[in-house]
């Protein structure tokens, strides 16, 4: 049996850590990002396994912003020019946790993995276990040398039981509310949405990339950056349970969504946006309505939209929910730089969120 065979051998059905999902993100050949793959075994019988991502972090993945400029250039004079970053789980996904053991009392085990790797390929200045289904114990994580990453939230709506059209959510917001998502999407005439399949991503990168990075560009912190390739290879891996909408003003992409659907939930996965186009069709926003219009029509109890934009989301009707990573950071300085931007982030994408009621 070759190893990606035994690799799938261990994992259940339709599990998403099968190495046809991992060979897809290679394929994409994302910069900076280093893939590696980890079996674990006890007395020769494979018992877990672990998906990681190593990253070159370097200063231009930070974005100062507005920010102090004497701590920008501290930074960046101190901050080694690379530093690298070992993630066990997927930078680009939510939910998407980087191990798995076929027995639940060896999940502890994921740190002695790492270990053993680190020690045999080089010690990160930072390490991340992402995205873990459930909560570690605490003093185990302390005995590895690992804290929780309490600053990590991400946004959800849940879909009510008598939602079975975007009406039935329209008619259930707050009359303010109400009458803004009515006027935002009044907005969107004049603009055409096509569904892109594989070829037509890939023909269409020229326009797909730098709507890309307009959204990308206005992050805090830059853990990694994908390419239209990563579009392409996740379509052709997903197949129906990926979808990529392309939307058009006077014959120019002047936007794009994206929904990746599991189960019983589903996800707003990357977007991207032509700015000045966004101020006059309010495409962000439109973006967050198709989201919870294709929740409803395909039955999903859940939509997941992501990290940022906290507070238009909250606005829309989302939550915050609770990420639970843990990490372990060796470089001091990469510890105080990843506060500093954290801090700012939280500070930013948080005020307010509380102020936010616009479902009755």
């Amino acid at each position: 049996m070759d190893i990606a065979k035994e690799w799938d051998a261990l994992l259940p059905a339709d599990h998403h850590l099968h190495s046809r999902h991992l060979l897809a993100f290679e394929k994409a050949a994302v910069a900076d990002i280093e893939p590696s793959y980890v079996q674990v075994f006890a007395k020769e019988k494979l018992i877990g396994v672990l998906y990681l991502q190593q990253f070159c972090f370097q200063h231009r993945h930070l974005n100062f912003g507005n920010g102090s400029a004497t701590t920008a250039k501290l930074i960046k004079c101190f901050l080694p020019k690379k530093l690298y970053i070992l993630a066990c789980g997927h930078l680009f996904r939510i939910n998407y946790q980087g191990f798995y053991f076929k027995e639940p009392a060896h999940r502890e085990l994921v740190f002695d993995a790492i270990k053993l790797f680190t020690k045999q390929q080089g010690k990160p200045a930072g390490i991340i276990v992402k995205d873990c289904h459930d909560v570690f114990i605490e003093q185990s994580c302390r005995f590895w040398g690992y804290r929780f990453f309490s600053g990590d939230v991400t946004m959800e709506i849940g879909r009510r039981k008598h939602w079975t059209k975007l009406d039935d959510y329209i008619n259930d917001l707050h009359k303010n509310y109400r009458q803004r998502a009515k006027k935002i999407m009044a907005s969107l005439n004049g603009v055409e949405i096509k569904q892109l399949n594989a070829e037509d991503i890939k023909q269409n990168a020229a326009s797909i990339e730098p709507l890309y990075w307009n959204v990308v560009n206005k992050q805090t912190v830059k853990l990694g950056t994908i390419n239209t390739a990563y579009f392409y290879e996740l379509k052709k891996d997903l197949q129906d349970n990926f979808e990529f909408y392309a939307l058009y003003a006077e014959g120019k992409m002047i936007g794009f969504y994206t929904f990746i659907f599991y189960t019983t939930e589903m996800e707003t996965h990357f977007i991207g946006l032509d700015y000045e186009a966004n101020t006059k069709y309010k495409v962000y926003f439109n973006i967050l309505f198709a989201g919870i219009e294709k929740m409803i029509e395909k039955g999903y109890d859940k939509l997941e939209l992501g990290r940022t934009a906290r507070d238009a989301k909250a606005n829309a009707g989302a939550l915050p929910r609770q990420v639970f990573n843990y990490i372990k950071v060796k470089n001091p300085l990469a510890d105080i730089t990843l506060r500093f931007f954290l801090n700012r982030f939280n500070k930013a994408e948080n005020s307010g969120l509380n102020k936010r009621n616009p479902l009755k």
